[in-house]
């Protein structure tokens, strides 16, 4: 009897434990601040081709064949939805990390970040925005859809 109103009181015990204390299961890996901030396209910012790869695999993205990375395990939670798939691209001229995300509105994100412009050369069915942010960066928020695999994508291109 002594042991049944020890387990009884164990358990109860246990349950009054405040949900708040379970740690819950995080999605975004804590190396997603510098993909973020390499996506920010701060102006005078910069990155070599080693330094996005590094951020893209920090967030918790492994590179596939054909060069284009992609969550490795669990999903990269990035700007309020999770991360479909990136690709960086550093040649001659011209520099670019691209990060395709879904469970995101495109106009939400230009907005949020006061990327105004409409792009009018952007092939979208829905509109997609760029931002010149000096004379050699320029930030593009592009919608998706369905078909393409992705609700929106977050371009950071830098020329000299």
């Amino acid at each position: 009897m002594k042991a049944a109103l020890t387990v009884s009181l164990l358990l109860a015990a246990v349950a009054a434990v405040p949900a708040a204390h379970a740690a819950a299961p995080a999605i975004a890996p804590p190396g997603t601040a510098t993909l973020e901030a390499l996506l920010a396209c701060k102006a005078g910012s910069n990155f070599s081709e080693a330094e996005a790869i590094d951020a893209l695999q920090a967030a918790g993205l492994a590179r596939k064949p054909g060069g284009t990375f992609e969550p490795e395990v669990a999903p990269v939670a990035l700007f309020g939805g999770t991360v479909a798939s990136a690709d960086v691209n550093v040649a001659e001229g011209e520099k670019s990390l691209f990060v395709y995300l879904n469970g995101v509105d495109a106009k939400r994100l230009a907005k949020a970040w006061s990327v105004t412009t409409v792009n009018e050369y952007a092939n979208t069915e829905e509109p997609s925005y760029v931002k010149r942010v000096d004379e050699g960066h320029t930030l593009h928020v592009i919608a998706g859809d369905d078909y393409e695999g992705y609700s929106a994508a977050v371009k950071c291109q830098i020329t000299p």
